[in-house]
């Protein structure tokens, strides 16, 4: 009966534009695209790694062109701090602006859900390491850039989710988990700084502080700053007012909804964001902040755009695909995915180097025994760990976890 009450309450609030906002905030808004969003991002940033971090570009063509699709891993993280700002705004734009329970509970709430399985992971890292030498020797692959691990600044860096700001220490235990670190101090942005913004000059305004808040580090310190990757500020503002945009009832965002072709400008950036990864794709990688930008604001008004679909009733290929079951059973553990699959990756890549398979062979191998690997590991991490922090003292409001 429950299950069915929460059914007609989404089929509501997708079918009318103004019922997300009118609904008591109670009931939790759940856009099933989004989680299929998130995880085919943490899908795509498995592949990287896997048939990248680990091979050799030294390949036939046809395996050497795959090779080259999956080279875009910076961009799924991407797209996931768009999501994280489209997410936690949601159910603010809901309540007009009212960030329900205040900075303590918000922070709390943050805190509750993204920081246990961090630290399992980060200490299940560290076992790992310490368990099986070989994983500490050099391979000449992405997994280098973890060790050395146990020194006294990577591991308390990490235990205060600081060691982003570090370039040395970064991706050191577990590579990935520099993002997280990101995305937890973005989180302090939100309530004490572009919230504030948005509630008294609105979206346009606070996109531009956000980038230029963001963008002001690597003004001041260009070498160690682009490692921070500060921008992504601004590309939580981004997705932070795509959900301003689609559930707000401030005339500025209601009008900004009902006047902009949203079909017409997110093909347009779509195109623009092809044309990048493959005709300038040297241009894409040299102006990492500007690619990421146009990828933020193409996710963005892609949001806005499914949205609005979804309410229509209109399915696009790509807005079924999302919502695929195979798609949205991958976001609910999205998140164990990111934190465990280079550790397995490793693993796999440790397995397999005594074969001495050629370049080809290597890469095919390592697709076909870490991926399969990697979800089955994620899997029973999120069932085992992050599941009990799912839901849990969430707010009313909650995001769609």
């Amino acid at each position: 009966m429950q299950t069915l009450e929460l059914t007609r309450i989404r089929n509501i609030t997708l079918a009318n534009p103004t019922t997300a906002t009118q609904l008591p905030l109670k009931h939790a808004v759940h856009l099933a695209y989004l989680d299929g969003l998130r995880g085919a991002a943490a899908f795509y940033v498995v592949l990287f790694h896997a048939g990248v971090g680990f091979t050799s570009a030294d390949l036939p063509l046809l395996a050497r062109n795959a090779r080259r699709l999956l080279t875009f891993g910076h961009c799924a993280v991407a797209i996931f701090i768009v999501l994280s700002g489209y997410c936690l705004m949601l159910p603010v734009a809901r309540a007009e602006g009212r960030l329900n329970g205040g900075f303590g509970r918000y922070i709390g709430r943050r805190a509750w859900r993204i920081l246990p399985p961090y630290y399992v992971i980060l200490l299940a890292s560290l076992l790992l390491l310490w368990a099986v030498p070989v994983l500490q020797t050099p391979s000449g692959t992405i997994w280098d850039d973890t060790s050395p691990a146990f020194e006294a600044g990577p591991i308390a860096s990490h235990l205060l989710l600081l060691h982003n700001l570090v370039p040395a220490w970064a991706t050191r235990i577990n590579g990935p988990l520099w993002s997280v670190a990101t995305e937890w101090q973005i989180y302090f942005f939100f309530p004490l700084l572009l919230l504030p913004v948005w509630r008294r000059f609105g979206a346009l305004p606070t996109v531009l502080l956000a980038f230029f808040v963001g963008c002001a580090p690597i003004w001041l310190a260009p070498l160690s700053a682009s490692r921070w990757v500060p921008w992504y500020l601004g590309l939580f503002a981004l997705g932070m007012c795509a959900a301003a945009t689609g559930f707000s009832q401030r005339s500025a965002e209601r009008a900004l909804l009902e006047r902009l072709p949203w079909r017409l400008v997110t093909s347009a950036l779509l195109v623009c964001c092809l044309l990048g990864m493959t005709v300038f794709v040297k241009v894409w990688f040299r102006f990492i902040p500007l690619s990421d930008a146009l990828l933020g604001l193409t996710t963005a008004a892609l949001l806005v755009h499914y949205t609005e679909c979804s309410r229509a009733g209109v399915k696009p290929w790509f807005l079924r695909l999302l919502e695929s079951r195979v798609l949205v059973g991958l976001g609910r553990f999205s998140y164990s995915l990111y934190l465990s699959h280079l550790p397995v990756v490793a693993l796999c890549y440790f397995a397999l180097r005594p074969a001495a398979l050629s370049p080809q062979g290597e890469f095919l191998g390592m697709l076909a025994t870490s991926v399969p690997a990697s979800l089955i590991v994620a899997l029973a991490f999120y069932w085992l760990v992050e599941r009990h922090f799912v839901g849990r003292q969430a707010a009313p409001a909650k995001k769609p976890d």
